[in-house]
């Protein structure tokens, strides 16, 4: 299983961990440790935009197989939007002003994103746990 820790993969098995450069994004099956123990997914966020963009502040991620709804966990004070990348059109917004202890349906999409975050002073980690 790998698992992307600021473009670095950790490889886990009974060995230690091994960080390997990575480029692109690393997708967790449904089954991975990460599901099992009740994560659905997770992502880094800067507090504001990315630069050339207007509203995404994360990598994607993905909620498919994840339970049908989601407890959100961020920071204290930090709410920000869920953003649907479509390549070549519109991204849509799937769930907005979502907060720490926040419960969603799973929009069960592949290319999720953290937008407009707010109340953030830094970069971020934000994760959805299976409910």
């Amino acid at each position: 299983m790998f698992l992307k820790f600021n473009q670095k993969i950790a490889i886990l098995s009974s060995m230690p961990l091994i960080f390997l450069p990575v480029v692109g994004i690393v997708t967790l099956p449904h089954f991975s440790a990460l599901a099992q123990n009740g994560i659905c997914a997770c992502a880094s966020s800067e507090a504001q935009p990315q630069r050339g963009q207007r509203n995404r502040s994360s990598g994607n991620f993905s909620t498919q197989g994840c339970t049908t709804t989601l407890s959100w966990n961020a920071p204290k004070g930090v709410s920000f939007n869920v953003m649907r990348d479509v390549s070549g059109g519109r991204d849509p917004v799937e769930l907005s002003n979502v907060a720490r202890g926040t419960r969603t349906q799973n929009p069960n999409q592949r290319s999720l994103y953290i937008a407009n975050p707010k109340g953030a002073r830094g970069g971020f980690r934000v994760c959805a746990r299976n409910t």
